[in-house]
C-alpha cells in the first residue's frame, strides 16, 4: 500500500467538507448553522464503514485526515503569526496540527470500534467520543491546549449558551456533537426508509436543542447584574516588530500613547481600576535582583505610580517580574503588577499557563533548547493566586488576573471566582496574530478574545480586556460584548464591569460532563478490548477441537 492509500481513505470528499465546515464555524466566521452540522459529513462518513477490521483501519485514516484539515484551517494562525520572526514557525504550525490530528483518528477509530461491537446508538457514542477527545487534549500537562473547543464556536451567539453555566464550554461540545449526531441520523434514517423515518431522530433533536436554549433564554431574562468595578482600559497598539527590535523604544511608545489617551481622564471619569496590556514594560526587569546587584527599573515604577496618583485608581499592567535566585541566577516571569496611589507595587500574579516553546521548552530544562531560535523556554510557571481587592464607591470588589492565552482555561477561572473574584481582567499582546494591513490579519485576533466571553457566562462575572493591539473589550456575565475595540489602532475607554452573586453550578462542580464522557469512552474501549480478547480466545480454542460457545439459535 502506498502513502497516499495509507493516509487517505477513498471518498474523501465528505471528510474534507466536514473539515471546511467546521472552519466556517469557528471565529471570525461564526457562521451559526455550521455549528450544528458542520460534523454531519464526518458522522455519515463513518457510519458507512464497514464493521471489520479494515473498516476500522478506514476510521482512523479518516480521522486523520478531518483533523488534518479542520485543525489546519482553525490554527493556521500558527504559522502566519510566526514566520515573520522565526523559521521555528514552521515547526510550531506543524507538531501541533499532526499531533491533534492523531487524536482525532483515535477518536474515529474509538467510535468504529464501539459502534461495531456493541451497536449503542450513534447519538451516545459520537458526543461521548468527541467530548472525551476535547477532554484529551485539554489535559496535556505542558502541552494543554483547550483552544477554540466545539463549544466556543457559539461565543458569537451568548443568548443560545447561557447553559454554560452548568456544564461549562467542553459540556456545549458535548451539545453540540450530539445535536450533529441526531442530524445524521435523521439523515440516514430517510435515506434508508423515506420521510417517515425522520420522525424519532427529528423529535429527538428538537428536544436535545430546545431545553438547553429555553434555559439560557429564561437565565438571560431573569439573571441579577450589578456593577462590580469602574474600569479604564488602555489600548497603546505597538506593533510587535517594534517590540521585538527596540524594546526601549517600544516602551516609550507605549508611554507616549497612553499620555495622550488618558490626558482628559483626570477629573473627569471615576475609575477604580486602570489596566494595561500584557509586557507593556517589557523593557525590563521591573524587581530589584540583590545578588547581581540590579536595581530593578526605578523609571517605570515611577511612571506607573504616576499614572495612579494622577487618576486617584489602581492600576494593573504587565511586565517582566523576576525572584532573585543568588549568585547572579534569577528566574524571570510573565507578570502583571498591581500599583495602589501611595503604596506602589501591592501584588505581583505570575503566569500559570505558559506558551509552550515560546515561553517555556514543555517537559524539558531551557538549557537544553538554547540553540533553537525563538525557544525562550525560561519563563517560570506562577503559583496560584487569591483574587486582588480594590477598592470602589460601594464598598470594594475583587478581581482574577489571566494574562493572554490564559482566558482558555477554565480552571483558572473557576479559581478565581471560588475565591471570590468579582470580576476578570484579561491583558494580553495580541499582536502577534497579524499586523495592520488586512491580508496579515490572523483568524486569532477574533478567536482569542472569544474565549473571554465563554469564561464570564460559565462563571457569571465580567470580564475586562486590555489588548496591545485589540481586541480590548468589556464582557457582561450574560456574555454580552460593549466597549469592543479597532484591531491596531490606540484606543482608551471608561466602563463599569458586572457581576453577580452566587457560585453557578459550572464554578461549584468543574467540568462533569468532560470528565463523564471521558470515564465513558475509556470504559467503552476496555470493554471493547475484552470483547475482541474473548472472541479470539473461543475461536483458537475452537480450532483445537475443543469445546466452542453454540451457535446462535442451536440446542
Amino acid at each position: 500500500m502506498n502513502w497516499r492509500a495509507r493516509i487517505v481513505p477513498e471518498r474523501a470528499g465528505p471528510l474534507l467538507l466536514g473539515g471546511v465546515l467546521m472552519g466556517l464555524a469557528h471565529p471570525p466566521f461564526h457562521l451559526l448553522v455550521t455549528s450544528f452540522v458542520a460534523l454531519v459529513p464526518f458522522i455519515v462518513w463513518l457510519e458507512g464503514l464497514p464493521a471489520t477490521a479494515e473498516g476500522r483501519r478506514e476510521a482512523r485514516r479518516g480521522g486523520f485526515l478531518f483533523g488534518l484539515v479542520y485543525f489546519s484551517l482553525v490554527l493556521y494562525w500558527l504559522l502566519v503569526a510566526l514566520v515573520f520572526y522565526t523559521w521555528f514557525a514552521f515547526f510550531a504550525f506543524v507538531a501541533p496540527i499532526l499531533i491533534l490530528s492523531v487524536f482525532m483518528s483515535w477518536v474515529a477509530g474509538g467510535i468504529h470500534l464501539v459502534r461495531t461491537r456493541f451497536r449503542w446508538p450513534l447519538y451516545v457514542v459520537f458526543p461521548v467520543f468527541w467530548t472525551a477527545g476535547e477532554v484529551l487534549r485539554a489535559h496535556l500537562l505542558d502541552v494543554s491546549f483547550p483552544w477554540m473547543q466545539f463549544g466556543d464556536t457559539l461565543s458569537a451567539y451568548p443568548i443560545l449558551v447561557g447553559a454554560a453555566d452548568l456544564v461549562g464550554s467542553r459540556g456545549l461540545s458535548f451539545w453540540l456533537a450530539l445535536a450533529n449526531a441526531l442530524v445524521a441520523s435523521g439523515f440516514l434514517a430517510c435515506r434508508a426508509g423515506g420521510w417517515r423515518a425522520l420522525r424519532r431522530p427529528a423529535a429527538g433533536l428538537l428536544l436535545v436543542l430546545a431545553l438547553p436554549i429555553a434555559y439560557s433564554v429564561a437565565r438571560w431574562q431573569t439573571l441579577e447584574v450589578r456593577p462590580a468595578a469602574r474600569v479604564g482600559v488602555v489600548q497603546p497598539s505597538v506593533p510587535q516588530h517594534l517590540r521585538n527590535t527596540d524594546r526601549a523604544a517600544s516602551t516609550d511608545s507605549a508611554f507616549r500613547s497612553t499620555a495622550t489617551m488618558i490626558s482628559g481622564w483626570p477629573g473627569r471619569e471615576r475609575m477604580d481600576l486602570v489596566l494595561f496590556p500584557e509586557t507593556m514594560l517589557g523593557a525590563g526587569i521591573l524587581d530589584p535582583l540583590p545578588s547581581y546587584p540590579y536595581a530593578g527599573w526605578p523609571e517605570a515604577r515611577v511612571w506607573a505610580e504616576g499614572i495612579a496618583e494622577a487618576l486617584d485608581a489602581e492600576v494593573a499592567i504587565g511586565g517582566r517580574g523576576a525572584d532573585d535566585l543568588g549568585d547572579r541566577e534569577y528566574q524571570p516571569f510573565n507578570s502583571a503588577f498591581h500599583f495602589r496611589p501611595g503604596e506602589g507595587v501591592v501584588n505581583r500574579y505570575d503566569k500559570r499557563f505558559l506558551v509552550p516553546f515560546v515561553e517555556r521548552v514543555p517537559f524539558m530544562p531551557p538549557e537544553w533548547f538554547e540553540a533553537i531560535p525563538y525557544a525562550g523556554g525560561n519563563f517560570g510557571v506562577g503559583e496560584w493566586q487569591a483574587p486582588i481587592e480594590i477598592a470602589t464607591e460601594d464598598g470594594g470588589a475583587a478581581y482574577g488576573t489571566m494574562i493572554c492565552y490564559e482566558s482558555i482555561f477554565s480552571p483558572l477561572a473557576r479559581h478565581y471566582r471560588r475565591n471570590g473574584a468579582d470580576f476578570l481582567v484579561n491583558i494580553t499582546n495580541d499582536s502577534w496574530f497579524g499586523r495592520d494591513a488586512w491580508w496579515s490579519r490572523s483568524s486569532a485576533l477574533w478567536q482569542h478574545p472569544a474565549h473571554l466571553v465563554m469564561r464570564s457566562i460559565e462563571t457569571r462575572m465580567g470580564a475586562a480586556r486590555s489588548g496591545n493591539t485589540g481586541i480590548s473589550k468589556i464582557v457582561d456575565p450574560l456574555g454580552r460584548v460593549s466597549h469592543r475595540t479597532e484591531l491596531f489602532e490606540a484606543a482608551s475607554f471608561v466602563a463599569d464591569v458586572s457581576t453577580t452573586d452566587g457560585l453557578t453550578v459550572y464554578v461549584r462542580f468543574g467540568d462533569v460532563v468532560g470528565t463523564v464522557a471521558a470515564l465513558a469512552a475509556l470504559f467503552a474501549l476496555c470493554a471493547s478490548f475484552l470483547q475482541d480478547r474473548n472472541l479470539r480466545g473461543r475461536t483458537r480454542r475452537g480450532a483445537s477441537g475443543e469445546m466452542v460457545e453454540p451457535a446462535s439459535g442451536s440446542a
